[in-house]
């Protein structure tokens, strides 16, 4: 039986803030997350075989990266955010932890759609990373069970935040914002790519 969404938040909010990696939903499929800390990002790394980080960084809200993301990224906050837009940002500043970025000191930001997933960071009061709850190749996880049993495979078991089945579908759409414009990395969802063009045409340009 799924707990209640009060209790079933409370106890991910206890085990990430124990520094514990949980499975989380996102817009699309299920995701595994745990806290910017050193302890977290080390058992999410050796659970994806990352050596590196490099993971999504789920926020609360775009005030979290104000000073990060300029005209560009404030438009597209405006209007995608909460959402299935994911902003790769420049972080000169450091102002998230370097395990959590990739190699070239970026850091992928997203304000998620899902409630539980905005009602979990709101509980946790800080960001929180996520990956794919599935192992490499495997197609990814829209139940809470499936996402268990991934977990389990790639050697952990862990809490999951069951919000249902999701619906599945492309995974959200990378932005990389820099000082010459932004450039779409990923098309996620086939309609967003006309309003994102027209969400930065005020501001920018984009490639």
């Amino acid at each position: 039986m799924t707990a209640a969404p009060a209790q079933a938040l409370g106890a991910a909010r206890r085990r990430l803030e124990a520094g514990e990696l949980v499975i989380h939903p996102t817009e699309s499929v299920y995701g595994i997350g745990g806290v910017l800390e050193d302890e977290a990002l080390t058992r999410l790394r050796r659970l994806k075989a990352r050596p590196v980080g490099g993971f999504v960084v789920l926020i609360p809200s775009a005030a979290w990266v104000k000073g990060l993301l300029g005209a560009e990224g404030r438009a597209l906050a405006r209007v995608f955010w909460p959402g299935a837009l994911t902003l790769v940002l420049d972080d000169p500043g450091d102002d998230f932890h370097p395990g959590a970025k990739a190699a070239d000191g970026t850091v992928a930001v997203r304000v998620p759609g899902h409630p539980l997933a905005l009602g979990l960071l709101a509980a946790l009061g800080r960001p929180i990373t996520s990956t794919s709850a599935n192992r490499p190749g495997a197609p990814p996880a829209r139940s809470a069970p499936h996402a268990r049993r991934e977990a389990l495979d790639l050697g952990s078991e862990l809490f999951a935040l069951d919000a249902g089945e999701l619906p599945g579908g492309p995974p959200s759409t990378l932005v990389r914002l820099g000082p010459s414009g932004s450039e779409i990395l990923r098309a996620g969802p086939p309609d967003m790519l006309h309003s994102i063009e027209a969400a930065v045409a005020r501001t920018g340009r984009i490639g």
